[in-house]
């Protein structure tokens, strides 16, 4: 064991930088990975954060696929997606970006869950707006409600 220390320690002396590219490489390795996963919705992604998520990505039809059935009846897909479509607009027009941040959740005595989380408006003066959004979610874990 000795031996392999000092001939690692030999080595590092003759050739520095091929440990330093090594922790280079994996640096930029992990960074890339790590913004690779927080880019796309896990398999462990809620349908409450996957709602949240079409909120902050406008993406209408991401957002009605997490309504419960009864919702959907209620409010028809092409009219979520025109919404949405709207939205993007003036908030691109407006310079506006927004951010969603999760809070917590609690149970719900029927089944279910209560999320909460908090969408930041950030405009390209540098100013930022912020909401509060209450998720609910029934026992499948569809959406059920949003305030």
């Amino acid at each position: 064991m000795v031996s392999l220390v000092a001939a690692l320690a030999h080595g590092f002396r003759r050739h520095p930088w091929v440990v330093v590219n090594a922790i280079l490489l994996f640096g930029v390795g992990a960074a890339g990975y790590s913004r690779l996963v927080e880019a796309r919705p896990t398999s462990l992604s809620t349908p409450a954060d996957l709602f949240m998520q079409s909120i902050a990505t406008e993406d209408g039809d991401l957002g009605w696929k997490q309504l419960c059935p009864s919702l959907q009846n209620e409010l028809p897909r092409d009219v979520l997606e025109q919404q949405t479509v709207r939205q993007r607009s003036a908030q691109i027009q407006d310079g506006v970006t927004l951010t969603i941040d999760h809070v917590g959740d609690r149970a719900r005595p029927t089944g279910g869950e209560v999320h909460f989380y908090v969408a930041t408006a950030h405009t390209v003066d540098g100013s930022t707006g912020q909401k509060t959004y209450v998720v609910m979610t029934q026992a499948s874990g569809c959406v059920e409600s949003v305030e």
